[in-house]
């Protein structure tokens, strides 16, 4: 009781702005989860964004507005993720961000990469954007090898 008095607690904290940040991401996690969990890959695949993207050439996310606009995001959906009924793994967190910032004008690009830990392959997806990675530290790029996109429908589906 104590925990869910807590957390309606944080809420009044946010913005009306945040809120509806928030309240968006949820609905957008709620989306991608049963779009992977109840669907064939090829009813979403074209949805995913992993060509480079070069059409946010124009607006740099060196812009402090732009940044902390992008940051905002992110924040706020990792905090929608973390009140989900069912765990968001990297892949609904890359897909239901990339949405919401496609919605802002940011093209995001998600990667897959793969590492051995312990004889077993683990798989991670993250988002970067002109480069930047923007949804995971930065040495995700060190700790994982990213995978091209020669076969994407086999990659996607072992993160399903």
């Amino acid at each position: 009781m104590t925990v869910i008095l807590a957390s309606l607690i944080k809420l009044f904290k946010f913005s009306v702005k945040e809120l509806l940040i928030l309240l968006e991401a949820w609905f957008v996690f709620v989306k991608w989860d049963l779009l992977i969990s109840f669907t064939k890959y090829e009813t979403w695949r074209n949805e995913i964004i992993l060509s480079p993207n070069l059409d946010n050439a124009s607006s740099s996310i060196n812009d402090a507005t732009l940044a902390n606009q992008i940051k905002l995001i992110i924040q706020l959906s990792e905090t929608a993720a973390r009140f989900q009924i069912r765990n968001m793994n990297c892949l609904r967190r890359c897909l239901s961000q990339q949405q919401m910032l496609k919605k802002r004008g940011f093209t995001a690009q998600m990667h897959i990469g793969v590492r051995f830990e312990e004889e077993q392959l683990l798989a991670h997806a993250w988002l970067t954007l002109q480069g930047k990675v923007i949804n995971d530290s930065e040495d995700v790029t060190d700790r994982y090898s990213e995978l091209k996109a020669v076969n994407e429908h086999a990659i996607l589906s072992t993160l399903k």
